[in-house]
């Protein structure tokens, strides 16, 4: 469940489909879950919640201060600089403000990515053909 409590879907790329059903073929034998928890010391204790597993992970990078919601922020500025729509962005993070809030918030791009988009400007005229119409 969401953090504000409702159900949501997230439209998967046929690449990561292909790459979670390949990560799902090569699954361990003995264990029913995609991401199993790792192996701590001699033996396989597994973890209890899925913040411990993070705590671990944070632990073991180096990282004490790395949360959920960097993992989150994360994810929406490379959505933004890969050039999705903001408000495809804000459908697929629970945000119900058509993408004001991804623009916002958000929507600090990384240096190298400002100067990429600068170069996609073109201030040429440019001839726009009329629509033809149809008869009807």
């Amino acid at each position: 469940m969401s953090k504000n409590g409702e159900a949501r879907t997230v439209d998967f790329s046929p690449a990561l489909e292909a790459h979670l059903r390949d990560m799902d073929g090569r699954r361990a034998p003995d264990t029913e879950w995609l991401f199993p928890s790792p192996q701590r010391g001699n033996k396989d204790i597994p973890s209890h919640t899925f913040r411990e597993t993070l705590s671990m992970a944070r632990e073991r990078a180096g990282l004490p201060g790395f949360r959920f919601h960097d993992c989150r922020h994360a994810f929406i500025s490379l959505a933004v600089m890969a050039g999705v729509d903001f408000m495809t962005i804000a459908a697929w993070v629970g945000h119900k403000d058509g993408g004001v809030l991804i623009g916002k918030v958000y929507g600090h791009l990384a240096n190298e990515h400002r100067r990429q988009m600068a170069e996609r400007l073109n201030f040429e005229p440019q001839i726009v053909p009329l629509a033809t119409q149809t008869a009807g």
